[in-house]
């Protein structure tokens, strides 16, 4: 089967794994990914100078892609390369330039990842015969709602005859608010990150144990809650520091009302290396999400073996199982936050526990790349 993978920076986390997958099943697999200037430090991507055409490219003009040449094959790969970043004629000639590659690469599957960007709606209604759209987010995260994104939701469901929604908790929602026949929905799950065991410098961020949140801050991460959860269990924890990662604009109080002792803020964008090495060497990862959908943070942890504790948002009680790979706990409830904290903290033999558990889904449970391939064949196939 010829695949075609439309997408952006921002999904390469969980498209890499995928291409490999269905290029090890047999099936030819080309890439387009949409590059403009705020995707050049994007998951996977670490682009240091992007180039200055407007125009559709090889992967190879950018060397930091040769890297994953195990992942994606890198002959069929090609950079949407928008210099300039903003919807106009050049974003318009450039959609044309897509769709010549496309007409040439003939595809049996068009895989669109993500809500499209204006342009990329034409493509979709030109090959809606062969058309599957990859939903991350079945519903926008707080704060993110929109208009323009409800719009482009609804407009999908006339266009686009099936979609794989990487979370089946929120299937009926979806159909609702897009307004999508459920039989025209299917599900796949998203498998551990597991590129990320390729990194790492051995050397722990930190001196001694700790529990760590890492990821883009926004208010719905609930960052807040997981640092009064904390300080709950400080004082009986003394040796336990929490550490919080992530680049993006503070949505908590700094320093926290109870000091900032025990706390490391590193209030950056993390190298692959120093994420690696945070994740790996962590007790267990922290997602105190207000709301979610599903969680790259979750596979990621998952991919280096570290347990998680999560509240029961979205798709990540199914992700994470509670009492095997991790504990789950209810949405914006430190109490309960930090009693989980605690259970952990004072049970070394139930984290070693799941860090077994974890291992055997992501290489022949439910969580491997291979079952999950399976999943996006039946659906082009339905």
């Amino acid at each position: 089967m010829r695949i075609l993978i439309y997408s952006i920076p921002s999904y390469a986390d969980g498209d890499f794994p995928l291409i490999r997958a269905l290029r090890e099943a047999g099936h030819e697999v080309w890439y387009i990914v949409r590059l403009a200037p705020f995707f050049m430090h994007t998951t996977l991507f670490d682009i240091e100078r992007m180039d200055a055409r407007s125009a559709v490219l090889p992967a190879s003009v950018y060397p930091e892609l040769s890297r994953w040449g195990d992942y994606i094959d890198l002959e069929r790969s090609f950079v949407s390369n928008d210099a300039v970043g903003r919807t106009g004629f050049r974003s318009f000639r450039l959609f044309l330039q897509e769709m010549r590659l496309v007409r040439r690469i003939a595809p049996d599957v068009v895989q669109h990842v993500g809500i499209p960007f204006l342009f990329q709606f034409w493509m979709l209604w030109k090959y809606r015969r062969k058309a599957v759209c990859v939903i991350h987010d079945p519903l926008p995260h707080s704060g993110e709602k929109s208009f323009r994104d409800t719009w482009k939701r609804r407009a999908l469901a006339w266009i686009v005859p099936k979609f794989i929604l990487l979370n089946r908790v929120q299937t009926e929602s979806f159909c609702r608010v897009s307004r999508v026949p459920a039989g025209r929905v299917f599900h796949a799950a998203l498998g551990p990150l597991d590129y990320y065991r390729r990194f790492g410098t051995g050397v722990s961020p930190e001196k001694g144990p700790y529990i760590l949140f890492f990821g883009r801050f926004s208010p719905y991460k609930g960052i807040d809650i997981a640092l009064e959860a904390f300080l709950a269990v400080r004082d009986a924890c003394p040796d336990v520091r929490l550490l919080v990662a992530g680049a993006g604009p503070l949505c908590f109080a700094w320093p926290p009302a109870g000091g900032e002792a025990g706390i490391h803020l590193i209030h950056r964008y993390l190298t692959l290396d120093e994420l690696a090495d945070a994740v790996s060497h962590a007790l267990f990862v922290v997602c105190p999400y207000t709301d979610a959908t599903q969680s790259g943070v979750v596979q990621t942890a998952f991919a280096l073996g570290t347990p998680v504790v999560a509240t029961a948002v979205g798709n990540l009680p199914v992700d994470v199982e509670d009492g095997r790979c991790g504990l789950v706990v209810p949405p914006r409830n430190p109490e309960a936050l930090a009693a989980a904290f605690r259970r952990l903290l004072d049970d070394p033999a139930l984290l070693a526990q799941m860090r077994e558990n974890i291992r055997f889904d992501a290489e022949n449970g439910r969580h491997s790349w291979k079952r999950i391939v399976e999943q996006y064949i039946r659906a082009y196939q339905a």
